[in-house]
């Protein structure tokens, strides 16, 4: 099954913003003729991987290699940087080219800024002086669709950048991104945010549709009804929690990056495969994956058994078979007493009860605003454009909720809001976009350094 999610079933084109940014990036590929050298950011490799397939490049006569401190090895006169606007990238790409100069190779450089240029950076290429060297341009590439209602903007340190180091670039980041999309869907006539960082991006929001409008004439009604940006910083606690539905499990003990998780071939069933890896797609392409991923772990193993007794000799074992192997595998997890101990904690913090070591619990209630919960870190709420009592669109789909996590979102989130989604009567749809997909470990590693 392709890593690349099928969008067919979106409740939004996502599929037409996934083959734009396809089309950026093999015009941009196309107009440096000759065999050439792509020299990605590891950063971005897996977002580049969802937009477009290392087969496909290769199918252009690229030599795909990772950005490091080490030289580029190759015999292409053309090396093509993509990289994110950090001042670290522009030390090794200016290494990498002085490292040429001494060997006396002469070579084409072409650096892309991933999604737009920076001042910074270019002033380090001056010092450098490398800056007349290199062709310079950017690849806007503002979201990644992870599947068919998840977008990611895929900004790993916005909460560190904004909360520890006052950089509010990754908020103009996600209100640039946000207004991409009403370029193609519509002005959205409803916004309304919780939280310092998303009252932020809604005002930066509402400045660039002031400098540069979206037309309300060349649109029908926008396909996107209300948007809701909420601040990460107004619950901290949630993603703090275990996840315990089946994806969610899966990203807390082996990490899902980009849509994928790498295990040991032999957990998977694979024979005489010791010590390699190999990575499973987890996307709502696996049919499987898509009926149980939102669903409790203990229900999970429970649905997999059921269709292990019933499996037939097709496509459908394969997969099922995957999905046993990978919920045996997570069992080990799961059934350990350190874990369950963990779960009883934290649902005794969660229900504000005191917690002693010897797990003892009293009934004592705390008052949640001043031991943990929801903050109170401003609102923005505005309507624009049409009539904000539209609830279906023009060929009478549900109308569309874009709900954006401004500092990241778990996978157990985002499976309740799909379970609110789902209810009766419910009268929207929703599409996620979040900075990036996090659980309690990443979010708390983003605001340490590594001294190491």
């Amino acid at each position: 099954m392709a890593q690349i999610p099928n969008l067919d079933n979106a409740p939004l084109n996502l599929k037409s913003i996934r083959e734009q940014s396809q089309r950026d990036l093999v015009n941009i590929l196309k107009n440096i003729r000759g065999k050439k050298c792509l020299v990605i950011d590891p950063k971005l490799s897996g977002s580049l991987s969802l937009i477009v397939p290392t087969s496909t490049l290769k199918e252009y006569g690229i030599e795909l290699r990772l950005l490091s401190a080490e030289p580029v090895q190759t015999d292409c006169a053309k090396v093509v940087y993509f990289v994110g606007p950090q001042f670290i990238s522009m030390r090794f790409i200016s290494s990498h080219v002085h490292d040429d100069a001494s060997k006396g190779l002469q070579r084409e450089y072409f650096l892309y800024f991933v999604p737009r240029r920076s001042v910074a950076c270019e002033k380090i290429l001056e010092e450098e002086k490398v800056h007349n060297l290199m062709t310079i341009g950017e690849y806007p590439l503002y979201m990644v669709p992870l599947d068919e209602d998840v977008l990611s903007f895929e900004l790993d340190l916005a909460p560190k950048e904004w909360q520890v180091d006052g950089d509010a670039s990754s908020l103009w980041h996600i209100a640039k991104a946000i207004h991409k999309l009403e370029f193609t869907f519509g002005l959205i006539p409803n916004v309304r945010a919780k939280g310092k960082a998303s009252v932020r991006v809604a005002e930066i929001l509402n400045r660039m549709q002031t400098e540069e409008p979206v037309s309300l004439s060349d649109m029908n009604i926008p396909e996107i009804n209300t948007l809701v940006l909420i601040d990460r910083e107004v619950d901290m606690v949630t993603p703090m929690c275990s996840q315990l539905t089946y994806e969610g499990l899966v990203d807390e003990f082996l990490r899902i990056n980009n849509g994928s998780v790498e295990l040991d071939a032999s957990i998977m069933g694979a024979q005489q495969q010791d010590g390699k890896k190999m990575k499973v797609p987890l996307n709502s392409s696996d049919k499987l994956f898509k009926e149980i991923r939102d669903l409790n772990f203990e229900v999970v193993v429970q649905v997999l058994r059921q269709k292990a007794t019933s499996m037939k000799q097709d496509y459908t074992e394969v997969t099922t078979m995957r999905h046993i192997n990978l919920a045996q595998h997570l069992s080990t997890f799961t059934s350990k007493p350190s874990f369950l101990g963990q779960l009883d904690m934290e649902h005794t913090i969660i229900e504000a009860q005191s917690y002693d070591i010897m797990g003892n619990q009293s009934s004592t209630p705390c008052d949640r605003n001043k031991h943990g919960g929801f903050s109170s870190s401003p609102s923005f709420d505005m309507s624009q454009g049409l009539s904000s009592s539209i609830d279906k669109v023009g060929d009478g789909r549900r109308s569309l909720v874009l709900v954006v996590f401004v500092g990241g979102v778990t996978f157990a989130e985002i499976s309740a809001l799909r379970f609110l989604s789902a209810q009766e009567g419910m009268a929207y749809d929703v599409i996620v976009g979040t900075t990036k997909i996090i659980s309690g470990n990443s979010l708390a590693e983003t605001f340490s350094e590594n001294l190491g």
